[in-house]
């Protein structure tokens, strides 16, 4: 294919992308069509179908470009530290929580499509295979750095990498939705710097899980973990 067709055919996706972000940011998943996504973007009723199957794999590519363009913001804002502060990973988890913020302040519209990925997930297992990929990630990638950080005592010994992982994860994700209802309301750049100190400091073995009885029973350990 000519460079030209190829970077053509690009530029209609990407116009298709931006038009589906505005549909189901102003309508939400459900009520939007695909004829509502042509319409936004100013072409026929079957060009989207051209470069996505279906509704679903339209939200799963915006879903995933999204990702992608907030992975590529936290790489500058890590690489922008000065050399001390690279090898930190007190200041690199702070970085990557500004950079979120920064993403989401910018990106209200696409903030939106994030938090209904989140809750269609429950029923929608396409969506919900995207979203579980990207956290999988996410979470190997902030255990990693955590427990590093664990590791030249920058956070406790007690510290659970895993489950710190998770805890920031869930305070941003929650932070997005409070900002989503209320833009405005708290301050992202305090709310980054208070995710990034104190992670939580829960020993394995004082972890426990509902048992059958309703009594709770240690927590199982992790795979590869002495019993």
């Amino acid at each position: 294919m000519p460079k030209i067709a190829e970077a053509a055919r690009a530029a209609r996706r990407d116009q298709i992308i931006a038009a589906a972000l505005a549909c189901f940011a102003r309508a939400g998943y459900h009520a939007t069509t695909m004829a509502d996504v042509a319409a936004q973007a100013g072409v026929s009723k079957g060009t989207p179908y051209l470069y996505f199957e279906s509704k679903e794999a339209l939200f799963i590519a915006l879903h995933e470009e999204w990702d992608c363009g907030l992975g590529d913001r936290v790489n500058a804002a890590v690489s922008a530290l000065p050399e001390a502060g690279r090898r930190s990973p007190r200041r690199v988890l702070h970085a990557v929580a500004a950079a979120v913020a920064g993403h989401v302040r910018e990106q209200t519209q696409t903030c939106r499509v994030l938090m209904e990925a989140r809750a269609l997930a429950a029923h929608e297992p396409a969506i919900a295979a995207a979203v579980l990929d990207s956290d999988v990630r996410t979470h190997q990638q902030l255990e990693g750095l955590i427990a590093a950080g664990v590791e030249v005592g920058e956070w406790p010994a007690g510290t659970d990498p895993a489950l710190a992982a998770r805890l920031f994860t869930a305070g941003l994700y929650g932070l997005m939705a409070q900002w989503h209802l209320a833009p405005g309301s708290f301050s992202w750049d305090a709310a980054a710097a208070a995710l990034a100190g104190d992670l939580p400091t829960v020993p394995l073995a004082a972890l426990t899980i509902p048992d059958g009885d309703g009594q709770p029973s240690p927590i199982p350990p992790h795979p590869g973990e002495p019993r």
